[in-house]
């Protein structure tokens, strides 16, 4: 068996180039070597009385030799060795003569020592040309696949890392490339040309693990391995389908993380680490990834981090999304197709809530918001978050008509919170104040990503505790940072 094994790991190289150099048994030569062609460049066809013979590697330089014997100018000084300096040191009748003549055996290890390999400018110039490490990362797994290619059962590689030094889109097509080599891509090896290869890499890169099927990646947590294949989560045939087309590499961050914070929209992504750091619970201390998939297919996703086997994975997972549930007071032409609070009973709120949470299991919770929406739901926490949701909205209908510069924010600020003032002094219920300014957002009149981005910058400069923020959030972000839900003040 350990014949048939053959297995060549490539670790993160710094400098691939050397390992292409000429030298005593480089790799290259060892490469070489193992081609089955090359293998028969050892013989020896020159016949120096057929000055045209010696095709062969071997031959080639042999008659290399004999060229540089007799040549002119080789013979003249050799002569003048002779003749001039050489026979002055003669003793007797014993010739004392010279031959100039190539240095070294010309077997065929020693030839394969002298070769290298480099990037040339093009394929009609084959003049060298220098490139990044990445470029000669790439040659060097060009060698090392084609050595691979060539054995004679069950060729391994085993890569580390194969993304470094490399640019997004030349990381897209190395794995191109392993995957056509596994022969499991839909244009797989050709047999005539070389062997499946089975790869084994291990990557940092979401770029990477975006374009790899999802049921052949292994997940490594905890010092144990996970499998993603069929069969060993809880996703469906049609998750893996889902999957394989929405898991982009902005998503695919999730397979690095730490925590896990599935969320359904660009505010809760643009909004939620800040709040998190406000108040102690920093994601980027934590090691916590936030994932926006919007508002379908959330559990596609935490169904990943699910095992068949009922083995929770170390890697905390919140899926935070809205109750949708309209406040009473809010205007019937703002409620869509929404359920208000008096449409439902305790016994259908709590159904409700059961339903968003069919998808928990092992490391993986759902979290659902107080009341309604991420902005109201914000707005109605406390006073506090009420004035930072008010200056974000203030700006953000600004910045519909004109992106307010440091002065206007600042001045658009001051407004803000002299509304969230008058509306303390004259003792407005905090649930009709949130309303009135997440109102412009249901109205459209303001984006809601772009509210999350003052909101963001004003949280920053703001004072928050726990205490501030909806218990639902405060929830979700101790999950995923590792923090004990039952034990945190």
């Amino acid at each position: 068996m350990r014949e048939l094994l053959k297995a060549t790991y490539l670790k993160p190289l710094r400098d691939a180039e050397a390992e292409l150099s000429p030298g005593r048994n480089s790799r290259l030569s060892q490469i070489l070597s193992s081609h089955p062609e090359i293998a028969l460049q050892a013989v020896d066809d020159f016949d120096p009385s057929t000055p045209t013979s010696g095709t062969t590697l071997v031959g080639i330089m042999k008659r290399a030799e004999h060229e540089v014997g007799i040549n002119d100018a080789v013979q003249s000084a050799n002569d003048r060795i002779n003749t001039q300096y050489l026979e002055k040191f003669q003793i007797g009748a014993e010739p004392l003569r010279s031959e100039v003549g190539v240095a070294g055996d010309t077997s065929l290890g020693r030839i394969l020592d002298k070769l290298e390999l480099v990037l040339a400018k093009s394929a009609a110039n084959s003049e060298r040309t220098r490139r990044g490490l990445g470029y000669n990362n790439a040659l060097f797994m060009s060698a090392e696949l084609l050595l691979l290619g060539t054995r004679e059962a069950y060729p391994t590689l085993l890569i580390e890392e194969p993304e470094a030094h490399l640019h997004p889109q030349m990381q897209a097509n190395v794995i191109a490339l392993l995957n056509q080599q596994t022969g499991h891509d839909e244009n797989p090896i050709d047999e005539t040309t070389g062997r499946a290869v089975q790869v084994v890499l291990t990557t940092h890169s979401p770029n990477l693990a975006s374009a790899i099927p999802l049921d052949r990646i292994t997940l490594i947590s905890g010092g144990s391995t996970f499998s993603l294949a069929r069969g060993c989560t809880l996703l469906s045939d049609g998750d893996y389908a889902f999957l394989e087309r929405f898991l982009d590499a902005t998503k695919a961050n999730l397979f690095f993380a730490r925590g896990v914070a599935i969320v359904e929209g660009d505010a809760e992504n643009l909004l939620l680490p800040s709040l998190a750091e406000a108040v102690g619970l920093s994601f980027r201390a934590h090691g916590v990834s936030v994932v926006n998939v919007g508002h379908t297919g959330l559990f596609r996703y935490s169904n990943i981090f699910r095992r068949s086997d009922g083995v929770a994975l170390p890697i905390r997972v919140a899926c935070i999304r809205d109750r949708d549930i309209v406040p009473d007071f809010v205007p019937d032409e703002h409620t869509g197709n929404l359920k208000k609070e008096k449409d439902l009973t305790p016994e259908k709120h709590a159904e409700r809530i059961a339903k968003f949470s069919l998808g928990d299991g092992g490391a993986v919770k759902t979290f659902v918001s107080d009341s309604w929406t991420l902005e109201y739901d914000l707005a109605k926490s406390s006073w506090e978050m009420a004035a930072v949701m008010q200056r974000a909205v203030t700006c953000a209908i600004e910045a519909e008509k004109n992106w307010p510069g440091p002065d206007k924010v600042m001045e658009l600020f001051k407004v803000a919170d002299e509304k969230i003032k008058a509306w303390k002094e004259e003792s407005r219920l905090l649930a009709e104040v949130a309303w009135t300014i997440f109102e412009p957002l249901k109205k459209g009149e303001a984006s809601k990503a772009i509210t999350a981005q003052f909101a963001s910058q004003v949280v920053t400069e703001t004072a928050l505790s726990v205490e501030h923020l909806p218990a639902y959030l405060i929830k979700a972000f101790r999950h995923v940072c590792g923090v004990n839900n039952d034990t945190a003040d």
